[in-house]
């Protein structure tokens, strides 16, 4: 796969999550939590908690989008970097699911998984 591409499908990905952590903070907060700790302050809490975080997003989306023009071996090390970055993600993910309350969604695991193995398999694989 090209370095452009990769780096194309990650901007978009980043900016439409971001969006969806701005917009739907209230109800990733429910959905996050066990039923018997959603409090409507938890619920305060956890939404402006996800505004800074889907405003961060946003912010990596933009700047993938201006490093699409790399020459391709620094595109190549963006991803592998990128790729590095999204299994940290992934670990925090499953640590979080597996050792507190917090219900990380499922859909969540599979898409940095993706995104890790695409930036990953494209800084590997990606010809001049």
């Amino acid at each position: 796969m090209k370095t452009k591409l990769t780096i194309t499908i990650l901007a978009v990905l980043n900016v439409l999550q971001g969006i969806g952590f701005v917009l739907g903070g209230e109800l990733l907060t429910k959905q996050s939590f066990p039923k018997d700790m959603v409090t409507e302050e938890s619920i305060q809490v956890g939404a402006a908690m996800h505004w800074p975080l889907g405003v961060a997003f946003i912010a990596t989306g933009i700047i993938f989008f201006s490093m699409r023009s790399l020459q391709i071996m620094e595109a190549k090390k963006l991803l592998l970097y990128t790729g590095f970055a999204y299994v940290f993600f992934l670990i925090n993910g499953l640590l979080q699911n597996f050792t507190t309350p917090v219900i990380v969604p499922k859909p969540a695991i599979v898409l940095i998984t993706l995104l890790a193995a695409l930036s990953l398999y494209t800084s590997r694989t990606a010809k001049a």
